[in-house]
């Protein structure tokens, strides 16, 4: 119960910013929505933007199986988990790293990364330019609220 509390009173705190820059548009999502909002999978992984600005994102994210190894050259990404647990690998050096986009490089796997434990109530921030890479183990899901920031 605590650990739901806190995960709500963090994500309501960090609300606060998209809800100044757009003040004509209030946004609540009950869990049940974020659920159909992240329901369709690709790669393992359903998201969906509340929120995408120039400057700005927000994004309710789900997954069910690890993903590959990012690195966004402008953005930093602070999770916010609210459900479910998987490790975050952050830093090192992402292996078959390649560029997938303007300033976004993708990868196999990352070596001398440090993993984090990723659990309900946890927020990491993770800068522009660090790889990161979100592991699960097989069964496990993850969920968490997704905040773009750009440098």
């Amino acid at each position: 119960m605590k650990s739901t509390l806190f995960a709500v009173l963090a994500l309501v705190a960090l609300a606060l910013p998209a809800m100044a820059q757009d003040q004509h548009k209030l946004m609540y999502v009950t869990p049940a929505e974020a659920v159909k909002l992240t329901a369709k999978l690709v790669d393992h992984a359903g998201t969906h933007f509340l929120v995408r600005k120039d400057a700005y994102g927000q994004e309710l994210v789900y997954r069910d199986g690890s993903g590959v190894p990012e690195v966004h050259a402008n953005w930093a990404d602070h999770f916010v988990v609210t459900e479910g647990e998987a490790t975050l690998v952050v830093g090192g050096t992402v292996v078959g790293e390649h560029e997938t986009g303007p300033g976004e490089k993708r990868g196999t796997s990352i070596t001398g990364g440090t993993s984090y434990a990723l659990t309900p109530g946890t927020s990491i921030t993770v800068p522009p330019g660090m790889p990161h890479w979100m592991v699960l183990k097989p069964g496990a899901h993850f969920r968490a609220v997704v905040f773009k920031l750009k440098d």
